[in-house]
């Protein structure tokens, strides 16, 4: 049995038929008595962790609850999933690389500037240290989907009616080819640390073109500066690449991020 914990964008996605999915109005990861009593009835043999508070501004603002919601709450699934023999599987993140002049590896050190990345990283570091190993942490970057959701990149972008865009190269991942990677890891039964993106690179620049071209054409596209779009927000946004060949060498081949964010806005609900 796979027991997911939380049921936003990317648990609405890779949940399957037989898949429990707990949503935060049922469960706080963080309270690890209401995580006890679930692992005793349902005794799970996979638990996928979806839940996390991934806005910079309310991260920023709410430091507390942030932290027990993105580092808490998976050190208390990890305790459990020891107890209990079942395979971890942690949603991550891409952001903890700041700057595009290089690529960044699961080895890489992480280098975090905001709190959201602080304590993604932290659960991150205490996953890898505590010593159980059965445990998977994926890190996706700059996520995008078909399906419309606040936190899907071409949602947010779409919610503007004029955006300044900057053309640093990116990693991205799309959703739908995510679900794809994580099963994958998990019927091979890997471990460790995994980047999970798709082959290539994309620009911010790009993805509000299209945006504009597929969804929302009266929307505005400025070409900025990565410096001039930094002055725009409260908290600092990243550029990252994110190497995939520890997952190609697993046997997945991903398509490329062209090819992802092409499908994503053509088939966009």
């Amino acid at each position: 049995m796979r027991v997911i914990f939380g049921s936003g964008k990317v648990s609405n996605l890779i949940c399957e038929e037989r898949d429990v999915v707990i949503p935060h109005s049922e469960c706080d990861i963080s309270d690890f008595g209401s995580l006890e009593r679930i692992f005793l009835e349902l005794r799970p043999q996979v638990v996928i962790n979806t839940a996390a508070k991934t806005n910079l501004e309310y991260c920023q603002d709410n430091k507390r609850m942030a932290y027990e919601t993105n580092t808490l709450g998976p050190i208390n699934l990890l305790h459990l999933c020891e107890v209990y023999r079942s395979k971890l599987v942690h949603i991550s993140s891409g952001c903890l690389f700041d700057g595009n002049n290089k690529v960044s590896y699961e080895t890489t050190p992480p280098n975090t500037s905001v709190w959201y990345t602080h304590i993604k990283r932290w659960a991150d570091e205490y996953i890898q240290n505590y010593g159980y190993e059965d445990y998977l942490i994926l890190r996706p970057r700059q996520m995008i989907s078909a399906v419309s959701n606040p936190t899907n990149m071409l949602t947010k972008f779409s919610y503007y009616d004029e955006i300044y865009a900057h053309k640093e190269l990116n990693s991205i991942t799309c959703v739908e080819d995510f679900r794809d990677m994580m099963n994958h890891l998990i019927k091979r039964n890997e471990c460790g640390v995994f980047n999970c993106c798709n082959d290539g690179l994309v620009t911010p620049h790009e993805i509000a073109l299209g945006v504009k071209k597929y969804i929302k054409p009266e929307l505005v596209v400025h070409e900025a500066t990565y410096e001039e779009t930094l002055k725009l927000q409260p908290n600092r946004r990243v550029n990252t690449i994110l190497s995939n060949e520890k997952l190609k060498a697993t046997g997945y081949i991903p398509r490329t991020a062209a090819e992802a964010l092409e499908w994503a806005l053509t088939t966009y609900e």
